[in-house]
């Protein structure tokens, strides 16, 4: 292990900082007291360094991993400072990127950087989500355009139901807290323009996809083709993005290591003969990292093309100082710098799927070729691709698992024609982009393009059809820490082919089995009524044992099963394919009976009729959902009784009462017996 650590010297330092990292994001700590430690370990080691003796080693190391832990504590502290929220008073902003047309009001973000109020200004710096109301005056929006408008951003809200995806937290990595509607009346452009770095390059990215839309390509064809050559997908339809996830295939869509890997293949293929002479090798060095960062600057500075990016150019530098790279250590130094700049990276999922992928390719991937000799080359590229997808999918499992609950089967399959066709589809999508002009050989490109994006995904949406093309797995955070150390045991154990390594491997599975037979025991007793925020179509969620009923006042459309809060219950608690309904259905069996508005589910009693104004006492249900008016009393209702609704506006002294449950307010309600 202490070898390790010496061959990979970027590991030890990140692994310090990653700590610090997780210390500071969960704990609190005085910053300045860590600023002060932080200078007397630095005086310190700057003194062992000056008369250094081989006896000081381990407490040099030892120190240089406390420093840069108490870095990763003071760089987290500092980043997760929330900006001061100003209230009040006409705000300043900045469009960041092009405003997308949604069903009901064009979506933006915007930088705030100045708040007027009577007699003075306030310089602020927030990021806020901006939904326009349709209108003419949208159109003329762009990156850079500067903005004025007089309505109090609200801050961002989960609707809390169970197991949900949490969007907040997710926009709050990002340093998003609130967001806007805007009428018309309410804001107004200004003749000021701000292009900042982020502003150009959303300009030249929407510049790019305007030569796109100007060809002969096909609506999904160009939501897939903008989203694999220049990362952008906010166009990209939701079934496109199912059919994509459930083949397993979905990683090409995020422009990553893979897109940013095919970038550098073009540079080796086109200016590789430099690299022969020492001149031609800076050369080379020089033309590689500013094409890699220009196309992480065309693709928005997303952080997977960063960290790509960044891990290629330490490689290239490596290179050209005649330095024998490590593969490991440039990924320690991509993820240290990466974190040291932001470090809520590392817990974005993005980050974690990417880094733990690109390991298992690294280190799985070669002992998985060699276990069958191919000789053939066409055969042996095919194998490669194999035995690449199932390296990368062994080594992100855990991580899969725990968040989507879901594991693509055929992903093997898949990747034997999706990562040939994006090896096909990027040059030439960034060869269309060049020779736009030229309209003979840029109509003859959109053609192929079109024609191989429609084929690719015909074959993805025929696996989707495949049975048990998804498995569904859920597993929990203890779960995910077993398997983890499963597969870490494993590739340990194929590396040092120590026993004890091995009796590791099989003493982790022993825990895995003991938890997951006690999940499973938890899951058969069951029984549960859940019922979502979801005020489009009040939903109720009948759960006993793997058993489950969704019962909705509208029919669910298939369409939108797949975001629907009810999958995600189905999936974490591993129940079996749910029996859909509706309020005016008539259902009867050992579990559930459904009749006129009533139902009775395990000895409870539910009302969903509409026109429930004040309960009968004499007849009183145990839950009451949704009734169409609220003008009765709380001390009207015994206890016992609880009123669930999805109404916003309440009296004050409905929304303070403790048997009414505000779904709207407080998210879904759940109750176990």
């Amino acid at each position: 292990m202490e070898k390790t650590f010496q061959n990979i010297p970027f590991l030890r330092i990140t692994i310090a900082l990653v700590i610090g990292i997780i210390a500071g994001t969960y704990s609190t700590f005085n910053v300045k007291l860590c600023l002060a430690i932080l200078s007397i370990v630095l005086v310190i080691h700057i003194v062992l360094n000056t008369n250094y003796k081989f006896t000081f080693s381990r407490f040099f190391g030892a120190g240089i991993s406390f420093f840069f832990l108490l870095v990763g504590i003071v760089v987290t502290q500092q980043f997760n400072q929330k900006p001061f929220l100003i209230e009040k008073g006409t705000f300043a902003a900045t469009i960041l990127e092009t405003p997308l047309e949604k069903p009901n009001s064009w979506k933006t973000m915007v930088k705030m950087e100045a708040v007027f109020n009577a007699d003075s200004i306030l310089q602020t710096n927030e990021t806020v989500i901006v939904y326009f109301e349709k209108s003419d005056s949208v159109f003329d929006l762009q990156a850079g355009d500067v903005i004025v408008f007089d309505k109090t951003p609200q801050q961002i809200s989960n609707k809390n139901n169970p197991f949900e995806f949490d969007y907040k937290k997710y926009l709050e990595q990002k340093r998003i807290y609130r967001q806007v509607y805007l009428s018309s009346e309410n804001w107004k452009k200004t003749k000021k323009t701000n292009l900042t770095l982020v502003c150009r390059a959303e300009i030249i990215r929407e510049s790019l996809l305007q030569i796109y839309r100007s060809q002969p390509i096909d609506e999904t064809e160009f939501e897939i083709l903008s989203a694999l050559t220049l990362g952008y997908k906010r166009e990209l339809d939701p079934e496109t993005k199912r059919i994509f996830s459930a083949s397993g295939a979905s990683h090409v869509l995020a422009v990553s290591g893979l897109h940013v890997g095919i970038v550098f293949w073009l540079i080796s293929l086109l200016f590789g003969f430099m690299q022969k002479q020492k001149t031609g090798r800076v050369l080379f060095m020089i033309i590689s990292i500013s094409t890699l960062w220009f196309y992480a600057f065309i693709t928005g500075l997303s952080p997977s093309v960063m960290r790509a990016s960044a891990m290629f150019s330490i490689f290239v530098i490596g290179e050209n100082l005649n330095r024998k790279s490590n593969i490991y250590n440039s990924l320690s130094a991509s993820a240290f710098i990466l974190l040291l700049i932001n470090p809520i990276n590392l817990f974005d999922i993005g980050f974690q799927l990417s880094y733990a992928a690109v390991f298992g390719i690294v280190y799985l991937q070669p002992k998985l070729e060699k276990i069958i000799y191919v000789k053939n080359k066409f055969i042996k590229f095919f194998w490669s691709l194999i035995t690449v997808s199932v390296a990368a999918q062994i080594s992100t499992f855990p991580l899969t698992t725990y968040y989507f609950g879901q594991f693509p089967t055929y992903f093997w399959i898949t990747n034997t024609f999706v990562i040939p066709a994006v090896m096909i589809l990027i040059p030439l999508g960034i060869i269309l982009l060049f020779v736009s002009k030229i309209h003979i050989i840029s109509n003859l490109l959109a053609v192929v393009l079109n024609f191989i994006i429609k084929i690719t995904y015909f074959l993805l949406s025929f696996i989707d059809q495949l049975p048990f093309a998804v498995s569904e797995i859920s597993i929990n955070h203890v779960q995910l820490i077993f398997i983890t150390a499963i597969v870490i045991s494993v590739f340990i154990f194929l590396k040092n082919h120590k026993i004890y390594y091995l009796k590791a491997v099989l003493l982790f599975i022993l825990f895995l089995s003991i938890s997951t037979f006690f999940i499973n025991i938890n899951r058969l007793n069951r029984t549960e009524l859940v019922i979502y925020n979801t005020p489009e179509n009040p939903a109720i969620h009948f759960i006993r044992g793997k058993k489950n009923y969704i019962l909705s006042e509208e029919k669910i459309k298939k369409e939108e099963l797949y975001y629907f809060p009810g999958t995600s219950t189905c999936r974490k608690l591993g129940l079996n394919q749910p029996v859909y309904l509706t309020y005016s259905d008539t259902l009867a069996n050992e579990s559930l009976q459904l009749k006129n508005g009533l139902a009775i589910f395990e000895g409870k009693t539910i009302s969903l009729i509409k026109n429930i104004s004040i309960p009968d006492k004499n007849n009183l249900p145990d839950f009451i959902i949704n009734p169409a008016n609220l003008n009765f009393k709380p001390d009207e209702i015994e206890p016992g009784t609880m009123i669930i609704t999805n109404k916003r506006y309440l009296s004050e002294i409905m929304l303070n009462s403790p048997r009414i449950h505000n779904t709207a307010m407080k998210g879904a309600f759940r109750k176990k017996w």
